[in-house]
């Protein structure tokens, strides 16, 4: 019967450095779990669905143009005027 020896890295290696083969990790296994369920979900509540992809794109867009404008008045004064209480200037910088 061949018994075989420890190898010097074997024998280096710190008890529980590695995980045990096979094993998943919590947040993979919930992002699975997500991803199967998600039609599911999709199909049971289609008002919902379609209002959270809408609320999504529309984001994106109004995140874009905010963006857009800020890039545009980078570095320029401008003023806003209160009624009843002055102008205010202000300069927009990018870092």
């Amino acid at each position: 019967m061949y018994q075989g020896s420890i190898t010097s890295a074997e024998a280096n290696r710190p008890i529980g450095s590695e995980s045990p083969p096979g094993s998943r990790s919590p947040l993979g296994t919930l992002a699975f779990l997500a991803l199967v369920l998600a039609p599911f979900v999709a199909f049971a509540y289609p008002v919902a669905t379609v209002a959270l992809l809408t609320g999504t794109v529309a984001l994106a867009v109004l995140s874009r143009s905010v963006l857009r404008t800020l890039r545009r008045r980078s570095g320029r004064v401008q003023t806003l005027t209160l009624p009843g209480l002055g102008t205010v200037e202000y300069r927009i910088t990018t870092n």
